[in-house]
């Protein structure tokens, strides 16, 4: 069994039954635990140096697609010491023993972690990780539970994967035809021109209208810069105009501001063409365009919150199979988005 022999030395050391030794050391890598989860370093006489790196978000291209992946915290560790060992510390401040007492503890599992890193020999310190000989070389394996705690700020977020030959390249080429079909219809207008068999009005003929007609189209131009009184009860009825289109909807995100990115798109059409089905599901979207070593990216976003956590509890309130691999991103400077209706 792992960790037996270790608890074994450690009970004839100290005087201990068996199953104390081993609630002891239980003990003791739980401090170990919380104690790196408070400082993010750690160093431990007799094993080495454990601490927290930051990994910042970074992009790679895999030849066929551009790959980004999101930020993350990784527990490392140094057979060296990399400052003050703290096993007497946490003996007397999370085992509550006494100065003697969490001295010789200290030195006595110092001597054993020692002897067992020199012999090569599988150690688990509970909620850390372990230590053990795989594939030839004998490394320490991080807990998966305390890397997901070191991680929880980024609420597990998921590589965005943007193809570098997008299906929507094709659909922007003109079919075939349209250039030799042009050419022809322009040389046949040059020609009836020049040879004086068709006038210029025969292809764009101006209608000539009465007087009265002239002044009604000059009324409506002057009705779009200032409106025209109502018509005495004596005169004629007036027809109500159509209503304006709306302006379009929008968003104004303010530098410091957060926003939950729901996907990432080569091409703004495709980034629009999602917009409705998120909104008829309740998620008001919009389409955030970004641009990254001169290449443009539009991504698709919801919601404007004033902190982290304010944009984390509405991410966790969201269809997860709608919006599975969003995340949450800061505005970095203040930018109008549009949603359905664009610009």
């Amino acid at each position: 069994m792992i960790n037996r022999e270790l608890t074994e030395e450690l009970a004839v050391l100290l005087d201990l039954e068996r199953p104390e030794a081993a609630s002891l050391f239980n003990g003791f890598c739980g401090a170990m635990v919380a104690e790196l989860l408070a400082f993010r370093k750690l160093s431990i006489k007799g094993l080495g140096s454990f601490y927290v790196t930051h990994v910042p978000a970074s992009k790679r291209s895999n030849g066929s697609a551009m790959i980004f992946a999101p930020p993350v915290n990784k527990l490392r560790f140094e057979s060296t010491l990399s400052g003050g060992d703290a096993s007497l510390s946490l003996a007397v401040s999370r085992l509550s023993m006494n100065q003697a007492e969490a001295a010789r503890f200290a030195r006595t599992l110092a001597t054993l972690f020692l002897a067992a890193l020199q012999q090569e020999k599988a150690i688990y310190l509970y909620g850390l990780g372990r230590f053990a000989l795989e594939d030839g070389a004998y490394s320490f394996f991080p807990d998966r539970t305390l890397e997901e705690l070191l991680n929880r700020e980024y609420q597990d977020l998921k590589a965005v994967i943007l193809p570098q030959h997008s299906e929507e390249r094709s659909e922007r080429r003109s079919p075939g035809y349209i250039l030799p079909l042009v050419v022809v219809v322009l040389v046949g207008l040059l020609l009836a021109i020049v040879y004086g068999r068709f006038s210029w009005s025969t292809f764009f003929p101006s209608p000539v209208e009465p007087a009265k007609s002239v002044a009604t189209v000059v009324d409506r131009r002057v009705a779009a810069v200032a409106p025209i009184p109502a018509p005495p009860p004596s005169g004629p009825t007036a027809y109500p105009g159509k209503t304006p289109k709306g302006a379009a909807d929008s968003l104004v995100l303010v530098k410091g501001d957060y926003a939950i990115v729901l996907a990432t798109f080569e091409t703004e059409k495709r980034a629009h063409q999602q917009i409705a089905p998120l909104r008829s599901s309740g998620i008001k979207a919009f389409v955030w365009p970004t641009s990254m070593d001169e290449t443009e990216y539009f991504r698709l976003m919801t919601g404007r919150f004033a902190n982290y956590a304010s944009a984390a509890e509405r991410l966790k309130g969201l269809p997860k199979k709608m919006v599975d691999g969003a995340y949450i991103q800061q505005v970095k400077k203040t930018v109008v988005l549009h949603g359905e209706k664009g610009l």
